[in-house]
């Protein structure tokens, strides 16, 4: 049974969930945070939805046999089935999809622009999700990317891998930046805003809509509401657990500013 102590647990399928526990951290400093990046499968926009299905209920089972009182959903790719996820685990569930779609859905714009894994965007579900949610007739533009996300997540700190990264974004996003004209784009992904600095240095003036902020101010209100915050006076730990590279992961959360990361732990990933 969780209660004030227990950790909040945050799962992605590689350290683009790094993103969400950043601004976890930004807003709730006193709470223990659990992190499991699959880094063994990544990426998983890229695999069968049933596959998908599988590895999110083996993190989810990691999950809720710890105790977490809330779970970060932060990889919009298992955002997308988390309605065939259900029974995993006891405690509310936040969903990285369902925080960028009610982003863009409160902006007073015309044309929204999606970047995502080709899992979610063959899914439809932000388009479906921003215009059943905003109360005006939008467009919704989306494109799904087969490499971004790998690319971010081996690329950090290396000066090829980033040029890399911003080849594939002008790839990704002329089109729809310069040609369609969106009034923003929706980052659809956890890997995304590691690079955002790199997006408005190519898109100068481009709005961009992080679902990691929007996740956590949910779950800032949620455990405010619940009376769940932890009464701690001292900031809390992240544990970091991988089916990845442990020295990758203890690596990549120090360049994106993780803060007092107690341990970088492996552990087996799920056989498919």
């Amino acid at each position: 049974m969780s209660d004030q102590h227990s950790p909040i647990g945050i799962l992605d399928s590689g350290i683009g969930g790094f993103s969400v526990v950043r601004q976890v951290q930004r807003l709730l400093p006193r709470e223990e945070l659990l992190y499991f990046g699959d880094g063994a499968h990544i990426p998983y926009g890229n695999h069968t939805q049933q596959a998908i299905v599988e590895m999110a209920r083996y993190m989810f089972r990691f999950m809720e046999d710890r105790g977490v009182k809330a779970l970060l959903v932060a990889c919009n790719t298992i955002s997308c089935v988390l309605d065939r996820c259900g029974g995993e685990v006891s405690c509310p569930v936040f969903s990285a999809v369902q925080a960028g779609a009610e982003a863009a859905a409160r902006l007073e714009a015309d044309k929204v622009g999606v970047i995502s894994t080709v899992f979610t965007h063959n899914s439809r579900v932000y388009p479906r999700s921003i215009q059943a949610l905003s109360p005006r007739k939008l467009v919704v533009l989306s494109c799904g990317c087969p490499d971004l996300a790998r690319l971010v997540e081996h690329s950090l700190g290396d000066p090829e891998g980033m040029a890399q990264v911003e080849e594939n974004l002008r790839l990704e996003l002329d089109h729809m930046v310069l040609e369609d004209r969106v009034d923003c784009c929706v980052l659809g992904c956890t890997h995304y805003p590691l690079v955002s600095d790199r997006i408005r240095r190519l898109y100068p003036g481009l709005p961009l809509i992080d679902p990691a902020e929007e996740m956590a101010q949910a779950l800032r209100a949620r455990l405010n509401g619940e009376g769940l915050g932890n009464p701690r006076q001292s900031p809390g730990p992240l544990a970091v657990y991988t089916t990845g590279d442990v020295a990758e992961y203890a690596l990549r959360a120090q360049q994106v500013g993780l803060e007092r990361v107690s341990h970088v732990e492996y552990y087996p990933p799920m056989e498919l």
